[in-house]
């Protein structure tokens, strides 16, 4: 990866409810792919114990919906406690959801044990499963079409052996993850209002201004960067014109920017083409976990516009009254 044209933010793992910052430089010349090519065995040999996995969501929504999905994979990582090293090859292993369960995921293809001397292990994974041969994944934020491909979340443990901590082991098989989201969502409810009807607003586009066009995380390091080019982002749209939504690079992570770069909600009539602008407060930051919903009223006159942030993360609280023309 081009150290000029990205940057990187390699964040430790003692932030909360995050498992961050494990700098696995010994991983470097071993292989990394979110798929079954990982030789572990698949049986369960000498006795050995699999690992029982499930893994919830602290927030109340996903960029999809509020649980997982059929067939939804995550990618688990295991390492010697405490340490930043790779146990059982247990690299970027698939797991998936079971089959009418809504946070039990199985082995999907390949099964992770824990070590037979019983040695405490640590956790991280990743969603959406990729295959990172490369190292890293990315996502064109230019592309707002599938929603679900772009959210990215992580999640981790690691074993404490200090008074009343949780350890991991092949004693302790049962993992729970909680799962966090590391991008940052926008969603505009849309009204049709004074001289605009709902005729008028199908095929309506909306568009955010300044933002990053690239999304980049490395698995293997726990580490969220970006492009540094900003562009115009449409957002996905509904085929009335009333919803439109949007995964975006974080305004925190992205420091290099700030929030006063003049960024614009732009309203785009099809039959017409009359453009309709928001512009959003200087002070306004768009920050990581938070999903920023915007209530807009199109009249000819300009917009009616009123903004509450609701979890991902509470960000905006009840909402903020605005503007536009």
């Amino acid at each position: 990866m081009n150290t000029q044209t990205s940057k990187i933010m390699k964040d430790k793992f003692n932030k909360p409810g995050i498992w961050l910052g494990l700098l696995l430089c010994a991983l470097a010349f071993l292989p990394a792919g979110c798929s079954n090519g990982n030789e572990l065995a698949t049986d369960n040999p000498d006795g050995r114990v699999a690992l029982q996995l499930t893994g919830g969501i602290s927030i109340q929504t996903r960029a999809y919906d509020d649980t997982w999905d059929a067939g939804d994979h995550i990618g688990i990582y295991m390492y010697n406690a405490g340490k930043e090293t790779i146990v059982e090859g247990a690299e970027n292993i698939p797991y998936r959801l079971k089959k009418g369960e809504t946070k039990a995921f199985e082995p999907a293809g390949t099964t992770i044990y824990f070590p037979v001397d019983g040695s405490n292990v640590d956790f991280h994974a990743w969603y959406p499963c990729k295959d990172v041969a490369g190292g890293e994944w990315t996502a064109n934020l230019k592309k707002q079409s599938s929603q679900k491909a772009l959210d990215l979340m992580t999640a981790g443990v690691k074993s404490n052996t200090g008074k009343n901590g949780k350890v991991y082991n092949k004693e302790q098989p049962k993992v729970a993850l909680e799962f966090h989201h590391r991008l940052t969502k926008l969603v505009v409810n849309i009204d049709n209002g004074v001289g605009i009807s709902p005729a008028d607003l199908k095929g309506l586009t909306v568009e955010i201004t300044q933002q990053v066009s690239t999304a980049i995380y490395e698995p293997d390091y726990d580490a969220l960067g970006y492009e540094e080019e900003l562009v115009t982002i449409p957002l996905s749209m509904n085929a009335d014109g009333t919803f439109a939504e949007a995964i975006l690079f974080p305004d925190d992570l992205a420091r290099a920017y700030g929030t006063d770069r003049g960024r614009q909600l732009v309203f785009t009539l099809k039959n017409t083409g009359e453009k309709f602008y928001y512009y959003i407060n200087d002070n306004k930051s768009f920050n990581a976990g938070e999903k920023n919903i915007y209530h807009i009223t199109v009249n000819r006159t300009g917009l009616e516009v009123t903004a509450e942030i609701e979890d991902w993360t509470e960000g905006n609280g009840d909402g903020n009254p605005g503007s536009a023309e």
